[in-house]
């Protein structure tokens, strides 16, 4: 099977081959089955067979399937409804279908294709595509533009586009420099900005995952916006040199923040306030931090002073201003709020140092615009909530960093206190820390976990980021070698897909959603800072 999603029209299109693999001529039948939840629920849908197209539709939104060769089969039914499953169990009772024409309310489709006699090792090939849009006339022009084409031409369309699209990191300097990468760890690379990008939606928002098989909290998805999210794919996008991208991310973050300066729990694509589990106030205080910190980081990768000025007075001033207010005034550390596995409340390590980078790249922004006021205010305030994180997060008895101030859980998220600046990485803290969470974190199958006795699907399962994380590490301080150990641990415990999860198990299988967002946009930022580090570390002469 082969899929391919249009890069500039709304079409799905897939190629079947069926092959006989058996030692005898024998005849195949080959069936799709369809069954959508347009707006989200099975309540008043149509689907119905207009001529030599199927179409399921509600509302002001149309699905078309059409094919070559066309489908010799077809029924439209009732699903999911007063016992009936729907046609799909026709076609799996005796391979005949009703031909039943249309159908509404809660319904599902099914078509087939009887293919000619196939001689051992032979195959033939089914074109299948689905057009999208608002309307009929929509559809059914996209469907024409298909027929119109060839059957090779979409794919090699596709295919040239992202070939094309991915030329603009394929070029960097440090890899023409050095190709001190493995092929695998090349190809997953590739692979990892291809699912960031694929998971971002034209309004600019990020989706941490597309799994429509994992339910969160019951009957819930990972198909939201979390800033954290978002903002960690802007960094990644930015650094691997697409700036159109992430400025996309901005753009919707300037439109879903409060008026008050702060981002809620999540969003839905549209922008809508998405669901929650967490009471009022819904607020980590790392998700409008780490925002900030991938605005500043964006204008020193593409040194574009044009979205800084353009994001300054509706995305910047209002959560820099927010976070500075939400400094206690005695510790200077930020106000209790849940952490970034949305877990425990409290004063964390990884929110503390969010918010300081924040401050520090707002005022950074703000110089570079001319508000001197303004900078000189965030500034201070920065400078403050860096002084006071290493004065009461650090534990001179354990000699690393605690998760929070009332928590001296060990927590792979403090490796923030180097990422963001508030220490070097070779301060003799950081590395007593970092050697804490490789030495006690450490996971059977070579793996990070989050924390010390986690208990999230398993046992303290490994997660892609926290191993990224140490590798980053490694990277800063010059142990390249342990650092692409840990990249290519990550490589070869992606999924065969070459999508990679959220969590390993000790097995080496993966765990929770598949896949994860923010796991691939880790591995472009650390594949990235290993090439730079390799550059500097061996320079080749021009």
């Amino acid at each position: 099977m082969w899929d391919a999603a249009h890069p500039t029209r709304d079409i799905f299109y897939r190629v079947f081959e069926v092959q006989n693999i058996s030692k005898s001529p024998k005849k195949f039948r080959l069936f799709s089955t369809h069954n959508y939840k347009i707006l989200e629920n099975k309540i008043g849908e149509t689907a119905v067979i207009d001529r030599d197209v199927l179409i399921h539709y509600k509302q002001n939104r149309y699905f078309l399937h059409g094919s070559r060769p066309h489908y010799d089969q077809f029924a439209v039914g009732t699903a999911d409804w007063n016992g009936l499953e729907g046609t799909w169990r026709d076609m799996e009772n005796d391979g005949i279908l009703s031909s039943n024409l249309v159908s509404q309310g809660s319904v599902d489709s099914t078509i087939g294709w009887t293919l000619p006699q196939l001689w051992p090792e032979e195959s033939a090939r089914v074109h299948n595509w689905i057009a999208i849009g608002r309307n009929y006339d929509n559809v059914m022009k996209t469907h024409k533009w298909v027929l119109d084409k060839s059957t090779t031409t979409i794919y090699h369309n596709v295919f040239n586009f992202w070939h094309s699209w991915l030329e603009r990191t394929s070029i960097l300097p440090e890899y023409k420099q050095t190709g001190k990468l493995p092929k695998k760890v090349l190809d997953m690379f590739y692979r990892s900005l291809l699912t960031i990008t694929s998971h971002m939606d034209v309004t600019g928002s990020v989706i941490a995952s597309c799994d429509s098989d994992i339910k969160q909290f019951g009957a819930d998805l990972y198909t939201y916006c979390w800033p954290r999210d978002a903002a960690w794919a802007a960094i990644a996008l930015d650094r691997a040199k697409y700036h159109d991208l992430s400025i996309e991310v901005f753009d919707f973050l300037s439109k879903v923040i409060t008026k008050r300066g702060y981002f809620l729990h999540k969003y839905t694509p549209r922008g809508d306030f998405g669901s929650t589990w967490h009471p009022t106030p819904m607020i980590q205080l790392d998700e409008t931090g780490l925002p900030l910190y991938a605005a500043y980081h964006h204008w020193l990768e593409s040194k574009n002073i044009w979205p800084v000025a353009k994001y300054f007075n509706s995305l910047i001033a209002p959560a820099a201003n927010y976070l500075t207010n939400s400094l206690d005034r005695l510790t200077i550390l930020p106000f209790e709020s849940f952490d970034l596995w949305e877990e425990q409340k409290g004063v964390q390590t990884y929110t503390a140092c969010t918010v300081y980078a924040g401050l520090h790249g707002a005022s950074e922004l703000a110089n570079a615009l001319g508000n001197d006021a303004e900078s000189e205010y965030w500034s201070k305030a920065a400078e403050m909530a860096k002084d006071a994180i290493p004065r009461y997060l650090y534990d001179k008895k354990l000699k690393r960093f605690k998760r929070s101030l009332e928590d001296s859980t060990l927590d792979a998220s403090v490796f923030a206190v180097w990422y963001f600046g508030v220490l070097p990485p070779d301060d003799e803290r950081v590395v007593s820390t970092m050697n804490a969470i490789e030495e006690e974190l450490t996971r059977p199958s070579g793996g990070i976990a989050r924390y010390t006795h986690d208990s999230y699907f398993g046992y303290m399962n490994s997660w892609i980021i926290c191993t990224l994380w140490l590798a980053q590490w490694h990277i800063a301080v010059g142990n390249l070698e342990r650092a692409m150990e840990l990249i290519e641990w990550c490589t070869d415990h992606a999924h065969p897909s070459g999508l990679m999860s959220e969590q390993i198990a000790d097995d080496g299988s993966p765990l929770s959603v598949l896949p994860l967002a923010w796991s691939h946009s880790a591995y472009v930022l650390t594949v990235l800072e290993y090439l730079k580090a390799v550059a500097e570390k061996y320079p080749v002469c021009p």
